[in-house]
């Protein structure tokens, strides 16, 4: 549990580190989770491979969920997390079952789910999700930026990029572990965090917004 409660925290910062930064520009937020899953998918197939167990995934999106929401995240997010772990837990299998193929099949289930959680509000709040954005203390127009690509044909790129790049993060994870991945997992997880905390003093709004 607590290396699950470890790389969870770990997987959510590198997704989160992404949305601060990418969510900058309404049309490249919707791109934070196949972006993010280029470097998450590092830390998952280091789960997979170090944990093995049925129900390692769920519990592990269990704790991203419960961190996310304590980080302000919209509902429909932390929703869409757990609800991906389950999917996920029946893609990888267990013990000799789970093959790499199934891990990074695993990882790309999850992502989506963890996008389609996160882009749901649009269409749960309608109208509304613009004034919860100005009430997170973004404008109106960044709040109709992030309406409008939904509903515009960019988002069926952002939907397909969700669907691939965590097959080439998973794959670089797997390649990585064959090759001192836990120095580079400490390595990233240092640099991750002074990554967040030098994000957090310059964009705390654009944070809470997007959350």
């Amino acid at each position: 549990y607590i290396t699950l409660a470890i790389f969870g925290v770990l997987l959510f910062l590198v997704f989160m580190v992404f949305a601060m930064v990418l969510g900058m520009n309404a049309n490249l937020f919707w791109f934070t989770h196949a972006c993010g899953s280029l470097i998450g998918g590092i830390v998952w197939m280091y789960v997979a491979a170090k944990v093995p167990k049925r129900g390692a995934f769920a519990i592990m999106s269990a704790i991203v969920a419960v961190v996310a929401l304590l980080l302000g995240m919209l509902w429909t997010g932390p929703v869409g997390i757990v609800a991906g772990g389950l999917p996920a837990e029946l893609v990888a299998g267990a013990g000799s079952k789970r093959t790499t193929l199934r891990c990074l099949a695993a990882f790309a289930v999850w992502t989506l789910c963890f996008w389609v959680g996160q882009e749901s509000m649009i269409f749960l709040a309608g109208d509304a999700y613009v004034q919860i954005v100005v009430d997170s203390g973004m404008s109106a127009e960044y709040g109709q930026g992030l309406v409008d690509f939904i509903h515009g044909p960019l988002a069926l790129v952002a939907l397909a990029a969700t669907a691939v790049c965590p097959f080439v993060g998973g794959w670089i994870g797997s390649k990585l572990f064959k090759k001192h991945l836990t120095r580079f997992v400490k390595n990233i997880t240092l640099f991750l965090f002074k990554k967040q905390l030098f994000l957090r003093k310059g964009h705390v709004q654009l944070q809470e917004a997007k959350w």
